[in-house]
């Protein structure tokens, strides 16, 4: 369904102040209307912020921690939060920050400075990460996905069941 413009009308004059940049400052919507600055803001279906904080090995800088704050989204929760490791000679780590997501969802315990994993095994974080393959089991990915699920999306996780909706006064 398109949206119309069903009226123009004359409000009261107010100061306005605008910010103008070299070249193009303005964005063409879909619908021809033309705005300054901030349309790509209202255009967009995903904007996620980045910052980052250098990771190092003794002195050398190694990568970074590149961290993601999702400031508008259509499918996941806006201000959701994670953070990723992109290590300049093995790229992005898949399995870096999965390890806090566990601990939340009780997949993995936190004991002082260690991981207790379902079977009892206790490693230290960095030993999870080193050799995700041996640790982030088909299991324990299977639970991850449902927690992501319910971290970072709108209503229920794809791999949820939806609870049975309650049924007032006796009625269907």
């Amino acid at each position: 369904m398109s949206k119309v413009v069903k009226s123009i009308r004359k409000i009261e004059t107010q100061p306005v102040f605008d910010m103008t940049v070299e070249d193009n400052h303005h964005y063409i919507l879909e619908n021809g209307l033309v705005s300054h600055n901030s349309g790509l803001k209202y255009a967009a279906s995903t904007i996620v912020y980045l910052s980052k904080k250098k990771v190092k090995e003794g002195t050398d800088v190694i990568g970074n921690i590149v961290h993601c704050k999702l400031f508008k989204g259509r499918v996941t929760k806006e201000n959701s939060m994670v953070d990723v490791i992109l290590n300049y000679e093995t790229g992005l780590h898949p399995y870096y920050g999965l390890v806090d997501i566990a601990i939340k969802y009780e997949i993995f315990k936190k004991v002082s400075t260690r991981i207790e994993l379902p079977d009892g095994t206790k490693v230290f974080e960095k030993t999870l990460y080193r050799d995700a393959e041996k640790y982030f089991t088909e299991d324990i990915m299977a639970q991850l996905e449902v927690a992501v699920g319910k971290e970072f999306t709108y209503g229920v996780s794809a791999n949820e069941e939806p609870e049975p909706e309650e049924v007032e006064n006796g009625s269907e």
